[in-house]
């Protein structure tokens, strides 16, 4: 065979094998395309909930800035106005002072009580191998029946609390019955339902934390506290901080427990603003004013959590 023949030989197989990887390449893209679209499906009904949830606190941004009111025909844009009469009124800066408060004193004593509980759990001791099955039951409980158990227990007459106070020499406690102590009893009904929170996050991080770290501190002569103030506690302070932020939200944001105890009372102490809300919108039926003050809450909500995830990155960032 000539050289014209070998090399037309030799044209054609390195044109079939581009043909055949260009096939090859179309049929990838057309596996990568169909690949697309499944995931695109199986995405979708996710990106469907979340457009229906962003529709719904867009709407609800809308309506408070109308006059919307159960029963009037005609829905006026009223602008900021509801925000404004809020802002005037007394009851609204009662009920911000009374959110803060709620939820700061509930994570700073959830916090310190979970780091306890952890700490507990970590070292091993009889006591706390009997208490790991025991300290989930509050978080499975539902919260309205959380508010209703509790509510039992402090009543001033016939309350178990009272009776055990009674046991140990100190007399009646009104406990929700008094303005004076129901935002320190709501406390309390908080930090025993989400301080097992608190204590599995911190657990999980001291489990997390190297024996060899501890080991080194001991050879250089760090004792118990030591060893807990210096090592241990820098290193979990990003877990205790990520669990602070996800029961920052849910504090300012609490109602089942405040309204199935209190319904914001007595004289208005424990009304935070998702419950003012609620009873301007649905017992007043001024929806729009209702949907300013869940606005308002909202802005709270996101603002506590900004500043949360700022420090919690400050000091994730020391850490490493």
């Amino acid at each position: 065979m000539d050289l014209q023949g070998i090399d037309a030989i030799v044209t054609l197989q390195s044109s079939a094998d581009q043909l055949a990887s260009s096939k090859n390449e179309q049929v990838q893209k057309a596996e990568q395309n169909a690949l697309d679209w499944w995931s695109l499906a199986a995405i979708a009904p996710a990106i469907i909930i979340l457009l229906g949830f962003l529709f719904l606190f867009f709407y609800g941004v809308f309506q408070s800035l109308t006059d919307l009111r159960f029963g009037r025909p005609v829905v006026r844009f009223i602008g900021f106005t509801n925000y404004e009469v809020a802002i005037k009124t007394q009851d609204f800066w009662n009920s911000v002072r009374a959110t803060m408060a709620y939820a700061c004193s509930a994570v700073l004593a959830e916090a310190f009580f979970g780091l306890a509980l952890a700490k507990l759990f970590a070292s091993g001791v009889f006591l706390a191998r009997l208490m790991r099955p025991v300290i989930l039951l509050p978080l499975v409980l539902p919260p309205m029946s959380v508010a209703l158990m509790w509510t039992t227990m402090m009543d001033p007459q016939n309350g178990i609390l009272n009776y055990l106070l009674s046991l140990v020499g100190i007399g009646r406690f009104a406990w929700i019955s008094d303005a004076s102590t129901a935002m320190f009893s709501l406390v309390l009904i908080d930090i025993w339902t989400y301080t097992p929170f608190f204590a599995l996050i911190i657990f999980a991080g001291l489990q997390g934390i190297n024996d060899e770290v501890r080991e080194a501190a001991r050879v250089n002569g760090a004792r118990g506290w030591a060893t807990f103030l210096h090592i241990e506690l820098p290193l979990i302070s990003p877990y205790i901080l990520i669990a602070a932020v996800f029961r920052l939200i849910e504090s300012l944001n609490q109602f089942d427990i405040i309204f199935g105890t209190t319904q914001g009372g007595p004289g208005g102490s424990t009304s935070v603003l998702s419950v003012r809300a609620y009873i301007t919108a649905f017992q007043n039926l001024a929806f729009g004013r209702g949907a300013a003050l869940m606005v308002v809450n909202w802005m709270i909500v996101l603002l506590g959590a900004f500043a949360m995830v700022r420090l919690w990155r400050l000091v994730r960032h020391r850490v490493s």
